[in-house]
């Protein structure tokens, strides 16, 4: 980042990113390699020095007591029609495709997301609240605000299992765990080679290939593992689907294209006119028709999913130092560069302009008007802009574990992470320039709006507009934790974790805004230490040597941990889990615990993310004219408090022993969100509702507003000083609240060499409020918001070398409700196939194919024609794939 000191921008640098896993790589190496020689006599075999700890439990050996582990194993990766870990994970039921994803979308933050990168949102509650781990190990934030983190940045090739705990976790892991957790297990014992190599073509030219490989090897005292893999995908454009449209009528819909087009629409007086396709002057001025525009699909233009390329590297290594101790390490480096056409709504290239008559090429269908209004494009002329940029993330860890007496066992490692994202805008309207070429009296530099054409130095002027965001995470974890059995019960031995971590996390954000010749930074940068200790106790009240009727085991799992932020304070958070098994068929599953989320950097800066002051238009059926003019407040809060929740869950699993290969199970699980952050400006009844009184002055004095005005805030818009009425702090507060209750099931069954499976997940209550003491909303099936139900099915087939799939894919229809009257979106269904053939040699191939018949997103009576944060656009997908194993 650029320092305050100086005025060096570091941009696409490496630092020591590739370089620090490669010489871990070394060392480890090198360490390993002596171990081998001193024992270069003994066979090679499995190592089993690394500690078996699933997701949800600290305690090795034990499955998180009251909680469901989803688990995702390497055979369904490698069968999955998808070549990113965020696709991978979007085809759970349980994850809701809001906020940051590749295909854009508004809702969640996910405006935001200008470097297209991708989040994972369990329950649908946000991003934020979901927690993603790399071998129970936290990873940096990502994207330009720290709003999300990426699950892409571990190749899906090293990927042993991914475990999804779908139920509140802090007082296992800590803030984020809200909804759940994310973890990826590594292949860590992987012996031999792996090659992967996979290309896939959709309709319209879009195209998408991987080459992946993976080298691990074990020893009777260490291990190795080292994978790579590079993926690409092409742009897939507006244009390329004759859905994308935002000419809706044909549906019934409305007709939401632009009047700024090339040619052009005039406005004088307040009445339009078209500008003929033949351009217009004084001959044909006579020929205009008032109240005609001209409108065009700007959007075509515009990039679904940006060209991407993505390189990723990971390493994992262990050796024991005789017959107590092991050093380990893991690592990752991950960079994404992405190209993105147009400007988010082609901003970059359309603007309406005032044309004095000083103009050469004036032109008003009234010969007495001294100015007109132009909308206008330069699309044709000038060409749609392209947007560069990258996400880049790297993690070391190292570490110790020690056997220390009886069973119990130590662990201390250090962690080191960064991120690196950036978005480099350099095209957009600046309208300074804008307003110079329009009343620029020069006709070979002056702009032309009335026909064109215009002098490619007066068009690069007018593109000269910079928004260039560069934002930099850096995590930093020292952890050190315990376990082992504390003393016997009949139902078996009581166990313990007990540890502490420290943690210290950062944010800088840089912002360049204006032009090549002269740009402003608006720099803002923060860091905070978190102390925690925790514990977990396991207490196996009944097992096999005292079962009894109606109670085969029952276990009972008490957690706590405690946490310090340095900026706001602290929070303790408990967890209690119950497992009872009736009998050997049935466990019936329940837990009770809160949950919290701090508050990002991006939350509480005050200059960084768009904070500034802005001149606002707001609504108030007390004004007059039924609006009010003032200065919206926006940005961070450096006064926030931490998010909280209060989760549980009850559910069961069943294998019946008179239907083998039969299992069933269903889990009822509920969230109370409070103290929600939200972000005020431009809230609908803001100027109006009592419950935002506090946050709003709506008779400020004149030397509130100049004092408000030369506080040195950004102004981010122009602000009329002696029309404003009002002063509204539309920065974030501690104020929403969330109430969401839902049921996850699943069913398979397996007979002979078919395979059969339903997971679904069906919410039973979404409800949110603006405000504490606000009344809840309904919010459930609305676009914008979580669906009611989503499931996945299919049927597989393995006789032999043959492996056949066939998946169904289903999202619940639901309401548009942003239209009058409101409008029904059909559900959205698609079918996937995959068949794969074994040869003895180590080599498969397979085909598969992502939306086999094809199905086009539902049409959604809005901005583009789709919703897409729920739907793919991307289409039939036919991929082939050729792995060999060595």
């Amino acid at each position: 980042m650029r320092s305050t000191a100086d005025n060096t921008v570091l941009r696409r640098g490496f630092r020591l990113k590739p370089a620090l896993l490669a010489g871990c790589a070394a060392g480890v190496m090198t360490a390993l390699a002596g171990a081998a020689q001193a024992q270069d006599d003994a066979e090679d075999g499995a190592y089993a020095g690394d500690t078996v700890i699933v997701t949800g439990s600290r305690i090795r050996g034990i499955d998180p007591v009251g909680s469901d582990v989803i688990a995702i194993g390497q055979d369904e990766i490698s069968t999955t029609p998808t070549t990113t870990t965020a696709d991978l994970l979007r085809r759970l039921p349980q994850v809701v495709s809001l906020g940051p994803n590749a295909n854009g979308g508004s809702a969640q933050n996910g405006a935001a997301n200008v470097t297209r990168g991708a989040g994972i949102n369990l329950r649908g509650i946000g991003v934020l609240s979901t927690l993603l781990l790399v071998e129970g190990r936290r990873i940096p934030a990502a994207g330009t605000q720290g709003q999300f983190t990426d699950p892409s940045i571990i190749p899906s090739i090293a990927i042993d299992r991914v475990e999804v705990i779908a139920d509140g976790a802090s007082a296992i892991y800590g803030s984020d765990a809200v909804a759940g957790v994310v973890n990826f297990n590594l292949r860590k014992n992987f012996e031999g080679v792996e090659v992967r190599g996979r290309y896939g073509l959709a309709d319209g030219g879009y195209d998408e290939w991987q080459v992946a490989g993976i080298f691990g090897h074990n020893w009777d005292t260490g291990r190795i593992m080292i994978a790579a893999e590079h993926t690409e995908n092409s742009v897939l454009e507006g244009s390329d689907r004759d859905w994308y449209r935002n000419d809706l009528t044909e549906f019934g819909g409305r007709d939401l294209r632009s009047t700024e087009c090339a040619p052009g629409t005039l406005y004088v007086n307040g009445t339009s006119y078209a500008i003929p396709a033949g351009g217009l002057t004084a001959a044909n001025v006579g020929d205009l028709a008032p109240g005609t525009v001209n409108r065009c699909d700007n959007e075509q233009y515009n990039s679904l999913i940006p060209s991407q390329k993505r390189n990723v590297v990971t390493l994992s290594a262990s050796q024991d130092l005789g017959e107590r101790v092991r050093v380990f390490t893991d690592g990752y480096y991950y960079k994404r560069n992405f190209t993105l056409r147009g400007n988010g709504g082609s901003a970059g290239e359309t603007f309406q302009v005032v044309i004095p008559n000083t103009n050469p090429y004036f032109v008003s269908p009234d010969p007495l008007a001294t100015s007109v209004t132009v909308g206008y494009s330069l699309i044709p002329e000038a060409g749609i802009s392209e947007n560069d940029g990258f996400g880049e993330v790297y993690n070391i860890t190292g570490g110790v574990e020690a056997d220390l007496f009886a069973d119990w066992r130590g662990e201390f490692y250090y962690s080191h992470g960064h991120s690196e994202d950036l978005v480099d805008r350099r095209f957009g309207v600046n309208s300074g320039a804008l307003n110079a070429a329009a009343a620029d009296t020069n006709p070979a530099t002056a702009l032309n709006v009335f026909g064109g054409p215009n002098n490619p130095a007066t068009l690069a002027a007018i593109r000269d507009r910079l928004f260039v965001i560069q934002g930099e995470s850096d995590l930093d974890v020292f952890n050190l934790q315990f376990d082992g059995s504390l003393f016997a019960l009949p139902g078996g031995e009581v166990r313990l974790a007990v540890g502490g971590e420290y943690r210290e996390e950062g944010l800088s954000t840089d912002l360049e805004i204006g032009s090549s010749a002269a740009s402003i930074h608006v720099i803002e940068a923060g860091k905070r230490n978190v102390k925690a200790g925790f514990y977990e106790l396991y207490v196996p009240l009944v097992g096999a040597s005292n079962r009894m009727p109606g109670v085969e085991t029952l276990n009972l799992s008490v957690a706590g941990r405690y946490e310090s932020y340095s900026n706001f304070g602290s929070t303790f958070n408990p967890k209690v889990g119950l497992t009872w098994e009736p009998f050997e068929t049935l466990a019936i599953k329940g837990s009770w615990g809160t949950s919290f989320r701090a508050p990002t950097f991006a939350e509480i800066f005050t200059r960084g993310a768009g904070a500034g002051l802005y001149g606002d238009t707001l609504p108030d059926p007390t004004a007059p004219t039924g609006l009010r003019y003032g200065i919206g407040i926006a940005g961070g809060n450096p006064d926030l408090e931490p998010e909280e929740a209060e989760t549980w869950s009850v559910g069961f699993d069943y294998q019946p022993d008179y239907i083998e290969g039969l299992t069933i199970g269903a889990t009822y699980w509920s969230i109370h969100y409070t103290n929600q952050i939200l972000a005020l400006r431009g809230t609908p009844g803001l100027l109006t509702n009592p419950i935002y009184a506090p946050y709003v002055n709506l008779n400020p004095t004149q030397a509130e507003i100049d004092a408000l005005i030369n506080s040195g805030a950004p102004i981010n818009s122009p602000i009329n000083a002696a029309n404003v009425t009002f002063i509204a702090d539309g920065r974030r507060q501690n104020l929403g609240v969330t109430n969401t209750s839902g049921i996850d099931f699943n069913v398979g069954y397996n007979y002979a060499d078919f395979d059969f499976y339903f997971n679904g997940a069906y919410l039973t209550k979404l409800e949110t409020a603006v405000a504490p003491g606000a009344p809840l909303t309904d919010v459930l099936n609305t676009i914008n918001n979580s669906q009611k139900f989503r499931f996945q099915g299919g049927v597989g087939w393995s006789p032999g070398a043959v492996r056949a799939l066939l998946t169904v894919n289903h999202l619940s229809g639901y309401l548009n409700n942003t239209v009058s009257p409101a409008e029904d979106i059909d559900a959205y269904t698609t079918v996937d196939a995959y068949l794969g053939y074994e040869f003895d040699f180590g080599l498969t191939a397979a085909i598969d194919v992502r939306n086999l018949f094809d199905q086009d997103p539902p049409y959604v009576n809005t901005t583009f024609g789709y919703d897409a944060q729920s739907a793919n656009p991307i289409g039939r997908l036919v991929s082939f794939t050729l792995t060999q194993r060595f």
